[in-house]
């Protein structure tokens, strides 16, 4: 949720603490999960499925039967409905989009990385009841915590993999954190080529200086809210992209009556 947090903390929290915001007597809206959203968890699913067999048995796991069971997962997390864009209009799009993004995160990214770790579950106390908690993509064997993204654009993701290298130290995954970086996969119109993957690498003390600012700046948020109960304590950014009934549960309710 870093990245998330610094785009609009009110919205962050609103996912993220719902339940203490509900205590406070604040009603927040349902979303449906986005196809982008979905059709990344597809992504992730079947890099996982083939970086895992590589670390078990020494060589990539097939594709096909990984993106099987990828589809029936994205089936599944859109069965109750599903947020379409312009990028990806039905399920028929998302699932060429999903084999063709798979194809090329097996074929750009997989054949060159050496796994430790995948969907690798870590968490650390940080003081006063708090935890931070978080799902890392990818850790190699020469050190670099690597995180998988799709979309259709590229965003620096500083905090987030910040947080993750923090966690993969503190858990004692890595000793030291040699680099950090995300492997990117376009999704794209089916009226345009697959783009090749982009893999992008950041400074490991900028980023994990901005994910511990973060969590002390949520930890001093919610404290405020539990003990006040004011809703601005968390502060809303209505110029996000993000802004909108689609992304943001608190969207239009009396918790940020700065959207709709």
């Amino acid at each position: 949720m870093l990245p998330s947090y610094a785009d609009c903390p009110r919205r962050a929290a609103a996912k993220q603490f719902r339940k203490d915001i509900e205590a406070a007597g604040f009603e927040l809206r349902e979303t449906q999960p986005s196809v982008g959203a979905a059709a990344g968890t597809a992504v992730h699913a079947v890099a996982a499925s083939v970086l895992q067999a590589k670390i078990d048995t020494g060589e990539l796991g097939k594709l096909e039967p990984a993106l099987d069971e990828a589809m029936a997962g994205f089936d599944e997390e859109t069965g109750n409905g599903c947020e379409w864009d312009d990028t990806t209009k039905n399920r028929n799009d998302a699932q060429k989009q999903i084999l063709r993004m798979s194809r090329a995160y097996y074929h750009g990214v997989a054949v060159n990385v050496d796994p430790l770790a995948v969907e690798l579950q870590v968490e650390a106390t940080v003081g006063e009841g708090w935890r931070v908690t978080g799902h890392v993509d990818l850790i190699t064997r020469n050190g670099w915590v690597r995180d998988t993204k799709t979309g259709a654009l590229v965003r620096p993701y500083h905090s987030q993999l910040g947080g993750y290298s923090l966690l993969a130290r503190s858990a004692g995954v890595l000793d030291v954190v040699n680099g950090v970086g995300i492997d990117f996969v376009k999704r794209g119109r089916l009226s345009s080529p697959q783009a090749e993957p982009e893999s992008m690498n950041y400074p490991v003390g900028v980023c994990e200086a901005a994910a511990w600012a973060l969590i002390g700046r949520i930890r001093q948020d919610v404290v405020r809210f539990i003990e006040t109960g004011d809703r601005w304590a968390f502060m809303a950014n209505p110029l996000t992209m993000m802004c909108s009934a689609r992304f943001c549960p608190a969207w239009g309710t009396r918790f940020c009556e700065l959207g709709g």
